[in-house]
């Protein structure tokens, strides 16, 4: 409300008040005092004249006091003795409406004829450091140094970096923004002169390939080394020395030889002596060592060479010599024969030179052979082993009642063995059958090991028109009773069991019924 509008009302409201003083002086006073026109006076006209202050609202519409926080523009007597508020105005602080006060801002405060006396930013403006901090922090707009919103901090909205090498730096909001470096780039790559051997993560070279030339394997040399690798590790050998000299050339043979086979020095010859008591008087002939001698004339020598040598050299220097003889005792010439052998002895083709396996039979042996004839050791002949072939009808590796033979091949021995004695035809168990009729003394009795309950003697009676085929499968199996029963009862049927007069045997069948 303008400061003008306000001067003008407050004119008016003096104006009424005047007014009505004015006629209340008129309208109220008495005809007897209808000279009296001062408030205030004495009346002494009677009763009908207000005179309560409290009665100021009631009949002048004016204010005893003025309401809280309206203050006085001064006082007035409307009657004698009566005191009301000429006005009441609000203080000049309450001045806000929501048309001077608007937007962020709010009227607040106490009020006075619609008026505010504060102005204040709305209670949405809360936040500021004290109540939005750490993560977050005040947004939005501003009033009175407050902000609309709280919210989170940009820097403190990213994730942390997740770091392999660990995390080089932090914001605010303690979030990684940056990561170390893997470490292993930071080294410097080795420089091998063979090869890396191993790289970091960072496929930097940490160590080098050793010197292949190191892991050779040095020769073992016996006339010293002829060359080496670059790690100094022979690895070739110098070649024996003897092989470098010349073979020595002899008249009459090489007396040794060194270890290339290298004729080293030659055999001397002692000249033939002179013949004397000559018959027919000598003549000049060869001594055998190159030179000359007196022999008897009237013998004409013949030279030859003992039993093994020759008279030609087909094997060189290494070759055993010795001198061609004359029957007469003469030497002259050389002789030759192969040089020392070693022997090598090996097996002739279908022998074996070990001894045969338990899976094989020994058919033969013969001795060894060298190429030159010599013989030493034993070979074996041997074929794969049968023993079935071998040992046909030796079916048991061990007998209840005794071994009646053995045989032993293949490295396996098995058995024949001795039949259960209480199954020999017509004797061990006749004693015992006499509750039979006269065609038990004829009957087979049968059993296996036990022979010790019913169902261990089955006895087999004569079934007419098969005695001889039984007595023959009995022959047969007698070692094996089990088999024995079931060859039976396939072959006589079964009539009866543990039956029949007798002390309890089994009567397997008879050729007219059961006994």
């Amino acid at each position: 409300m303008s400061k003008s509008f306000k001067l003008v009302l407050l004119a008016i409201t003096a104006c009424f008040l005047a007014y009505s003083n004015a006629s209340a002086k008129t309208w109220w006073l008495p005809d007897w005092q209808g000279g009296q026109d001062s408030r205030g006076s004495a009346d002494g006209g009677g009763g009908d004249i207000v005179k309560d202050d409290s009665d100021c609202m009631k009949h002048y519409n004016l204010y005893t006091k003025c309401p809280s926080p309206k203050l006085s523009t001064g006082v007035v007597h409307p009657v004698a003795g009566m005191t009301c508020q000429k006005g009441c105005i609000c203080p000049s602080e309450y001045q806000y409406t929501s048309s001077n006060c608007s937007g962020n801002y709010t009227v607040s405060g106490g009020s006075c004829d619609g008026k505010y006396n504060a102005c204040t930013c709305k209670s949405e403006f809360k936040y500021n450091s004290s109540n939005c901090s750490g993560e977050n922090q005040p947004s939005g707009t501003s009033c009175g140094g407050k902000y609309n919103s709280c919210t989170i901090r940009p820097e403190c909205t990213v994730s942390s970096k997740d770091c392999t090498y660990g995390c080089a730096g932090y914001n605010s909001c303690n979030r990684c923004t940056s990561c170390k470096s893997n470490p292993d780039c930071d080294v410097s790559s080795k420089s091998c002169s063979y090869g890396c051997a191993s790289y970091n993560s960072c496929s930097k070279c940490t160590s080098c390939k050793a010197n292949p030339d190191c892991s050779a394997t040095p020769v073992s040399c016996t006339y010293g080394c002829a060359s080496s690798n670059s790690c100094g590790i022979c690895t070739s050998c110098a070649g024996n020395p003897d092989c470098n000299v010349s073979s020595k050339s002899c008249d009459y043979g090489c007396a040794s030889t060194n270890s290339c086979g290298k004729c080293t020095s030659c055999k001397s010859c002692t000249p033939a002596a002179n013949e004397t008591g000559c018959t027919y008087g000598t003549e000049s002939c060869s001594d055998g060592c190159g030179g000359t001698r007196l022999c008897c004339k009237g013998h004409t020598h013949s030279y030859s060479c003992p039993s093994g040598y020759s008279a030609t050299n087909s094997w060189g220097s290494s070759a055993q010599t010795t001198s061609k003889t004359c029957s007469c005792g003469a030497a002259s010439g050389t002789c030759y024969k192969a040089p020392a052998h070693t022997h090598s002895y090996s097996c002739p083709s279908g022998y074996q030179a070990s001894s045969c396996s338990s899976s094989q039979t020994q058919t033969g042996t013969t001795a060894k052979v060298c190429s030159c004839g010599a013989t030493s050791g034993t070979c074996y002949k041997c074929e794969a082993c049968s023993f079935s072939s071998k040992c046909s009808g030796y079916d048991f590796v061990s007998c209840t009642y005794g071994i009646a033979d053995s045989c032993t091949a293949c490295g396996t021995t098995k058995y024949k063995c001795k039949a259960d004695p209480c199954i020999s035809e017509g004797t061990a168990l006749r004693s015992q059958v006499s509750n039979f009729n006269s065609s038990a003394r004829d009957s087979i009795a049968f059993c296996d090991a036990g022979c010790k309950n019913c169902g261990s003697y089955p006895m087999m009676m004569n079934c007419s028109g098969m005695r001889s085929s039984l007595i023959s499968s009995i022959k047969d199996y007698n070692s094996r009773c089990n088999d024995n029963i079931s060859t039976l009862l396939s072959m006589c049927p079964q009539r009866g069991l543990c039956g029949g007069g007798g002390s309890g045997y089994c009567v397997l069948c008879h050729g007219t019924g059961i006994y």
